[in-house]
């Protein structure tokens, strides 16, 4: 991770601010899977079948910032023969049926006639807009949507539809899910074939070493990009070992904390991170989701131990936990075969 400091003479507070809130750190597992979807993405224009891939994740690991960026990267344009969309997302709405998804893509597409139409109208108008955008690759989000939230069941209709479309039209799909929608891929054997490339994105670690490493990097590269002119020496162990137990290794939470504890800074012209800010910031944002945890910012170092991102883990309700009731309510699956 390539390190670049900066000055911050003569920059306005709103300018810090804003640098704050808008402060994006990479890191090489997540450049890795920036490569894999590359590849997706390229190697399809010429192998016999699209390259797909699944990647899963909890909640806070950057999946969604990832393809966001990726998508960025190959905007939308618009030319003499119209709107071409190298890269089309879409967040899987819930209920997941087949004419929420197709709606949600043409949405997304452009689409001004998005919501009219049967299902099979929609799904063939969608076909024909992918062809005359071009589009390239299609990225679906939160795909454990895919799951019926009351019986738990794998929605088939949803997953057939989505098998037709990558066969009919040979656009490669990326999937971004929870670590349980790999459900949906094991109940569809041709879609698990389609996405037998599965990666996952993580949590950072505290052990073993390498690990640690790696989030101190991490937290290194942040600190550079941070709106002030001298260093917070957040890679230093014992704040790295404070961050860790505040966040859990989790991107989002180290980014929430840090942006907030940035803020709080420039407001009181500072001209770095001090413990106290920092312990204000993680009250503020972190301490209600980790009750029974001390204010790592405000305690001693040396009371505070963490636990591996293995040792967290709880196991997915989907694969556990199936909800009992006295009158099931049809799924939607099977409200779309009546």
């Amino acid at each position: 991770m390539k390190v670049e400091s900066e000055s911050d003479s003569g920059i306005s507070v709103d300018e810090r601010l804003l640098r704050a809130e808008q402060i994006y750190v990479s890191y090489p597992r997540l450049e890795e899977l920036r490569g894999k979807i590359t590849r997706c993405h390229q190697l399809s224009q010429y192998a016999a079948e699209p390259e797909c891939l699944f990647i899963k994740g909890p909640t806070g690991t950057g999946k969604t910032t990832l393809y966001r960026r990726y998508e960025q990267q190959h905007p939308r344009r618009e030319t003499d023969d119209g709107t071409i969309v190298p890269v089309l997302s879409a967040t899987i709405p819930v209920p997941a049926t087949v004419k929420s998804l197709v709606t949600k893509l043409l949405v997304n597409l452009g689409d001004p006639a998005a919501e009219r139409g049967t299902t099979d109208s929609r799904t063939l108008r969608l076909s024909t807009l992918l062809k005359n955008c071009r589009v390239e690759l299609i990225i679906l989000d939160e795909f454990q949507h895919f799951i019926d939230r009351d019986s738990q069941r794998v929605l088939q209709n949803v997953s057939d539809w989505l098998k037709n479309l990558l066969n009919e039209t040979s656009i490669p799909i990326v999937l971004v899910g929870m670590p349980n929608s790999d459900l949906v891929l094991e109940a569809n054997p041709q879609l698990r074939r389609r996405f037998s490339a599965r990666e996952s994105l993580e949590p950072f670690g505290w052990e073993p070493v390498a690990r640690r490493d790696d989030f101190r990097r991490f937290l290194k590269v942040l600190d550079s990009k941070l709106p002030f002119a001298r260093s917070s020496h957040l890679a230093d162990h014992a704040m790295a070992l404070r961050f860790y137990y505040a966040t859990d290794g989790v991107v989002a939470n180290v980014m929430k904390l840090a942006r907030r504890a940035a803020g709080l800074a420039v407001e009181g012209a500072l001209d770095e991170l001090t413990l106290p800010v920092l312990a204000q910031a993680y009250e503020e944002c972190l301490a209600s989701n980790n009750r029974g945890k001390s204010n790592p910012f405000a305690a001693e170092v040396d009371s505070l131990s963490v636990q591996t991102y293995q040792e967290q883990m709880i196991p997915p309700k989907a694969t556990n936990n199936r909800k009992k009731t006295k009158r099931r309510q049809a799924s939607a699956s099977e409200v779309l075969h009546r």
